[in-house]
């Protein structure tokens, strides 16, 4: 696997960015120095992301900076070897996530690093876009002159996916703040999401399998973070309900349903989603049914922690597992490759 890239992230941050740096230190890497911008926020800046975030409307300028500090570092990875080169690059981007996560989002491009030029980019890119276009940079200096972008999100829609898509100029607003767009003299192939895809059905029928019992005495949860926009959380319910169908078909579950926490919302939408999640689990247990816990996302993370903290007190069996941890996920991921190079 290749090095972290010293320059390719913002320091500054609690726990994540703090292992990262002791990471370069043991690498006998140059620690760059800490980046204070969230700090240095305009009065314009603060207006742009109360404008577009509705949690932010709730919160004061200190609130937001604390809030924005908590989400981690922006930076990237360089996976593929000296001797790795060619006409076409890939370029995985993730949300960021606790060092184990982060390891196996890596873990599942491993084998598409031994084939391509290959990078991954971690950070939510709210206010900085600087580790993507490193990435950019390194594939095109490795021989890419096509980009294959891979948006890894189980969100169809959202602050994230929008915000990567403003970068890569497929959209004209970002939907946090307005960064630097990348420029690259490549053809950029930006990819679709595994939001909808058959083989994320797949593995969540392969993750409650693993942890069932007696399916037709049990029930299943889906659980998914949610976007804070209420037509977009309405379609990830859709989305929620093919997963289930899937999943429904694939054992006898006596019943599957799909949530959302919305977990960036106004705190009163995400409190009733939790009401929800806990009265359907709790009815489910009152009928005798072995509740399993679910969630669609990528990698372990901050979110099982919190899904455990909402259903405290409620008898269930939680996934710790991530989609980008089944083999089927990299096998998704070489399929994306050949079809958006054969377009």
């Amino acid at each position: 696997m290749g090095a972290i890239k010293s320059s390719s992230f913002k320091a500054g941050y609690p726990l994540s960015g703090c292992l990262i740096v002791c990471m370069l230190l043991l690498a006998g890497l140059p620690v760059p120095a800490q980046d204070h911008s969230h700090h240095q926020m305009t009065d314009e800046q603060f207006a742009e992301l109360r404008d577009k975030v509705a949690l932010y409307r709730e919160l004061t300028d200190e609130q937001i900076m604390d809030n924005m500090s908590r989400m981690g570092p922006n930076f990237h990875v360089y996976l593929s070897d000296s001797e790795t080169g060619g006409k076409i690059g890939v370029l995985a981007l993730g949300h960021g996530y606790v060092p184990s996560g982060n390891e196996a989002f890596m873990n599942a491009y491993k084998p598409t690093a031994q084939q391509y030029p290959t990078a991954v980019g971690f950070g939510m890119a709210m206010m900085s876009s600087d580790h993507i276009q490193s990435a950019v940079d390194e594939l095109t200096s490795a021989g890419a002159d096509i980009v294959v972008v891979m948006p890894i999100t189980t969100l169809k829609a959202g602050g994230l996916i929008g915000q990567w898509r403003y970068i890569f100029e497929l959209q004209d607003e970002a939907p946090w703040m307005s960064v630097d767009p990348v420029q690259t003299s490549a053809r950029v192939v930006f990819g679709p999401t595994p939001t909808t895809d058959p083989v994320i059905s797949e593995i969540l029928l392969d993750h409650a399998m693993e942890l069932s019992q007696d399916p037709s005495n049990e029930a299943v949860a889906l659980i998914a973070h949610g976007p804070d926009n209420a037509q977009a959380n309405a379609l990830e319910l859709e989305i929620l309900e093919q997963h289930a169908s899937v999943i429904r078909s694939g054992a006898p579950f006596a019943k599957v349903r799909g949530f959302t926490l919305q977990d960036d919302a106004p705190s009163a939408i995400r409190q009733a989603n939790i009401q929800r999640i806990r009265s359907w689990v709790q009815t489910a247990a009152d009928n005798d049914q072995r509740v399993i816990v679910l969630t669609t996302l990528p990698v372990k993370g901050s979110v099982q922690k919190k899904i455990r903290r909402d259903l405290e007190g409620l008898d269930y069996a939680l996934s710790e597992k991530g989609v980008v941890e089944n083999p089927r996920f990299t096998d998704w991921i070489a399929s994306v490759i050949a079809s958006t190079t054969d377009q």
